[in-house]
């Protein structure tokens, strides 16, 4: 029960005894908690005090409203560790969870300048643009953008759909990624990125005011030449980050890892 007498507010005590069940499984992702009404008879406090503590559950990510229906437990977020470069794939199965995707496009495409300079190609020229929508569990979570030099040219005959990109190239090509240069950006989801991330995944439709994150990423090989430009938007209701740790292998190191909020919508992501 609540301490009436205790430092902490009633609201905070609540969130924090129902934290502990959802923590605990008690409530598991999915599961409908108790009404606001039967929270204030069961502890003993008002609406306002028991409306206090389930918005900060909501701010937590733990749990959502539903219009009409209650409020509900949320899943978890797939945690990336900046710190590692590790694919998709393998952020998925890390978390034991399966990996699926879906491409939709694999053609040519003039570079911009950003994406000239990551690759050390002119700008104008024509490189290889591959986009994908990533699934974990079935849930569309990350829409993958990644631009290659015509070096590569030979990935426009693949069918990147549940394969692993960076194991593919590793398979096929012997390429070893030895490090990466990685920006965040937090921004508005477009229309076109509204409809395809957030309402396939029974969510309320979006108007293009729907936060997204814009991880962009430069990828190396071993010789520090740069070989993909990979831009990703991320639904931010599935996603969180984390800075911590060091790199799982010894032939994978990331020199510079930023974040920073902006209004703006492009976001890139360099390998090298």
């Amino acid at each position: 029960m609540l301490k009436q007498d205790a430092a902490t507010p009633l609201y905070e005590q609540l969130m924090n005894e129902v934290e502990k069940k959802i923590r605990e499984g008690y409530y598991k992702p999915g599961d409908k908690i108790a009404t606001e009404a039967e929270m204030a008879k069961e502890f003993g406090v008002s609406l306002i005090t028991v409306r206090k503590a389930v918005s900060l559950l909501m701010e937590k990510g733990l749990v959502i409203k539903k219009q009409g229906k209650g409020t509900f437990v949320t899943k978890p977020k797939y945690a990336r560790n900046m710190r590692n470069l590790q694919s998709f794939s393998e952020m998925c199965e890390q978390m034991g969870v399966k990996p699926g995707g879906k491409m939709l496009e694999n053609r040519l495409v003039p570079a911009d300048g950003k994406i000239a300079a990551s690759l050390g190609v002119e700008q104008g020229s024509r490189v290889v643009y591959i986009e994908r929508l990533r699934y974990a569990d079935q849930e569309p979570v990350v829409i993958e953008k990644n631009y290659f030099s015509l070096k590569y040219a030979s990935l426009l005959e693949e069918v990147f759909d549940d394969t692993s990109l960076f194991r593919f190239l590793r398979e096929k090509n012997g390429i070893r990624v030895s490090s990466s240069e990685k920006m965040i950006e937090l921004c508005r989801a477009t229309q076109e990125e509204a409809k395809i991330i957030f309402c396939l995944c029974a969510a309320p439709p979006m108007t293009g005011r729907e936060n997204r994150s814009t991880p962009a990423c430069r990828l190396s090989t071993e010789t520090a030449s740069p070989f993909m430009y990979m831009r990703q938007i991320r639904n931010n209701r599935k996603t969180l980050y984390g800075i911590r740790g060091v790199p799982a292998a010894d032939h994978i190191r990331c020199p510079a890892s930023m974040a920073r909020a902006d209004r703006s919508h492009s976001s890139a992501d360099k390998v090298s």
